[in-house]
């Protein structure tokens, strides 16, 4: 008699091993991405030491006085879904909690410490994804080093674990601020320094007959200010800058998008709206010159655009825009030359325009500039030293239209200049493993990480490497502006269709390559 085999069900393919270091914004709206689109199963680790995931720089402040700098709908960890986080807000009566989210235009200003709990709960919300066989685990440890064995990555952390993956995700965001160089270096342990802005505690400790200087007149800065604002601080306060510019104040919300502050409201509005724009090809005027992309030629186009519109009425918003969202598209076809001539005389200028205030800050600090209580002041910072850690910071500075260079005591100096990506990556062990094994290299202005179009990093001998890529903030350099939830959840959408389908070459993988560690926490 013949036996016949009972029928077994196929073996199913064991997950791909995928490793994201950092787990801010951009570590986890790649995580939440990838798990909703993907074509095979895949074992997601997010490595990041802090215990509350999705929070990195911007969004780890807890002052109820700092606040996104754009409207809520421009927030959104999926970007075909512009409303995302809007909804998550009605849903949770954040409105209620905080009514003066609701700027008297009709936009909705949420605090930052709210975005981070949205990020988190959308994180775990995907945290065990059945349609796609997805897991997404969290690592709480720190990356320290970097390693391609036969093939495969592994990546060390500082409490000695050795995690493997098919493939790695850098996604490390943005540096702490560092002090520039005007400082002593030996200042960034002085009392009276604050070396990072966003240090809340070290705010909160400012005496309120303090005389404090703060130097840049960045966003940054509007959040120190209202911090101290908030704690009615009566000393006098000093805003210094080179250029003496600000950041401008917010266009105003378009009619059809003051309807997103109710759940029929959103049903109503396409999701894809500021996807959309990013996603479409470069405004026709910005390449009618015929000639080779130049910064000349794009600031040319911008400003005759600019006045062609506001002889119809309109204001320069709108154009401005047009060159930001398409600037993915537009910077890597500028020579590193002009790259570089933009950073050293045009990007004071686009910053101002590009990073736009908080109405409610604004409104807060100009009131107390009209007081006579903040000094905004255009000098050249000439150098910040102190005596000894118990004396006063003695500045110098030359100010605008003044021949001779000026010295001022202060007993607080903030340091608001905004980041030094040059600085905050030789702080980073990882980043700096893996730049001294050529895994990857700095992009030509030394902004960050060297990429191609697909955020393949590229390493020391030119090759673009399809298993290990880098995403956010740190590939500024390549695309001029991956800055922002909106761009930078957009450069995730734009990139996944490719690593998806890369994923199906190697989904079948052997019993040992499929590593958990009991290390890892899940997500719940």
């Amino acid at each position: 008699m013949t036996h016949t085999p009972e029928p077994t069900a196929p073996l199913k393919a064991l997950p791909l091993q995928i490793v994201i270091v950092g787990a801010g914004f951009t570590g986890c709206c790649l995580a939440v991405q990838m798990v909703r689109t993907a074509t095979v199963p895949l074992a997601i680790t997010l490595i990041e030491p802090n215990s509350h995931l999705g929070r990195g720089l911007a969004y780890s402040t807890v002052d109820p006085d700092h606040r996104l700098n754009a409207p809520a709908y421009v927030h959104s960890m999926l970007p075909d879904d512009a409303f995302h986080f809007t909804s998550w807000c009605l849903n949770n009566q954040v409105l209620e909690r905080d009514p003066e989210a609701l700027w008297s235009d009709g936009g909705l200003y949420f605090r930052r410490s709210d975005f981070g709990l949205y990020i988190e709960d959308t994180l775990k919300q995907h945290a065990d994804w059945p349609a796609t066989g997805c897991t997404i685990t969290h690592l709480q440890d720190k990356a320290v080093g970097l390693f391609n064995r036969d093939g495969r990555w592994r990546v060390t952390t500082g409490k000695g674990n050795d995690v493997a993956a098919d493939r790695v995700f850098v996604t490390t965001g943005n540096p702490v601020p560092r002090l520039p160089a005007t400082f002593d270096s030996e200042l960034a342990a002085h009392p009276g320094v604050l070396e990072n802005p966003l240090n809340n505690p070290r705010l909160n400790t400012i005496a309120s007959q303090s005389r404090v200087l703060l130097v840049g007149s960045s966003l940054t800065a509007l959040d120190v200010l209202a911090t101290m604002l908030r704690q009615d601080h009566q000393g006098p306060i000093v805003v210094l800058s080179r250029h003496g510019l600000r950041p401008k104040q917010q266009a105003p919300i378009p009619e059809p998008l003051l309807k997103a502050r109710t759940p029929e409201g959103i049903a109503a509005l396409p999701g894809n709206i500021l996807l959309g724009r990013i996603l479409r090809p470069v405004p026709a005027y910005f390449l009618e010159h015929g000639q080779a992309l130049t910064l000349r030629g794009m600031v040319k186009a911008l400003r005759a655009k600019t006045k062609e519109v506001q002889k119809e009425g309109a204001n320069w918003y709108a154009v401005f825009d047009d060159m930001r969202d398409a600037l993915w598209q537009l910077w890597p076809q500028l020579p590193a030359q002009e790259k570089r001539r933009f950073l050293t005389k045009m990007r004071t200028w686009y910053d101002v325009h590009r990073f736009r205030t908080v109405p409610q800050s604004d409104q807060r600090v100009r009131s107390a500039e009209a007081r006579g209580l903040i000094r905004f002041c255009v000098a050249r910072l000439k150098s910040v030293s102190a005596v000894n850690a118990d004396s006063h910071l003695e500045v110098v500075m030359r100010e605008k239209g003044q021949g001779d260079d000026i010295r001022r005591p202060f007993d607080v100096v903030i340091n608001c200049t905004g980041l030094d990506a040059v600085k905050g990556m030789q702080a980073n062990p990882f980043l700096v493993a893996a730049s001294d094994s050529g895994y990857i290299r700095r992009d030509a202005c030394s902004l960050g990480f060297e990429v191609d179009a697909h955020c393949r990093a590229v390493n020391s001998e030119g090759v673009a490497l399809h298993t290990l890529r880098v995403l956010g903030p740190p590939t500024v350099g390549s695309f001029g502006d991956p800055i922002g939830a909106m761009f930078i959840a957009a450069q995730i959408y734009r990139m996944l269709p490719e690593v998806q389908e890369s994923f199906k070459v190697n989904s079948n993988l052997d019993d040992d390559q499929l590593l958990i560690f009991h290390t890892r926490v899940p997500l719940m």
